[in-house]
């Protein structure tokens, strides 16, 4: 678990999410991402960003966020979350450890509030599907490798 607040845990903290489509992990590491329904995952990883130079440059670019699911994984010790942002297209994606310590999140401006998770516990998958049918399946406690087809 991370001990350092990043700008990701500071903005999870205050339930609030940058407005870049990307992946952010808690230990500071961010990356741009997009939606890919042609991909297996549905999303697929580009190249890294700062966020905190995101952050300083545009400090007011960031949504309210508001969890609506949460799916527990108890032989993990993590929780999986989904919700939507301040504005109807929006949606994130989320691993927390229990105590609601972030581990990392997605967010899509457009990909509508993710509303639904599934969990495929032999294969450490999840899969979260929004309003508007967007599904992302990673695996969740390494979201960032590409390894749905492992």
């Amino acid at each position: 678990m991370t001990t350092k607040v990043t700008p990701i845990i500071a903005l999870w903290k205050e339930r609030t999410l940058p407005i870049r489509d990307g992946l952010y992990l808690a230990t500071g590491v961010s990356y741009a991402a997009r939606l890919a329904p042609q991909a297996q995952t549905g999303v697929e990883i580009l190249e890294p960003f700062d966020l905190r130079a995101s952050l300083d440059a545009d400090p007011e670019w960031v949504t309210e966020i508001e969890p609506t699911r949460q799916l527990a994984l108890e032989a993990e010790g993590r929780v999986l979350c989904c919700g939507d942002g301040g504005h109807g297209s929006e949606g994130f994606v989320a691993c927390t450890y229990g105590d609601e310590e972030l581990e990392w999140v997605m967010y899509f401006e457009r990909s509508n509030p993710f509303m639904d998770i599934s969990w495929d516990a032999t294969r450490q998958r999840a899969t979260f599907t929004s309003t508007s049918d967007v599904r992302i399946t990673v695996n969740a406690l390494t979201p960032w490798w590409d390894t749905a087809d492992s």
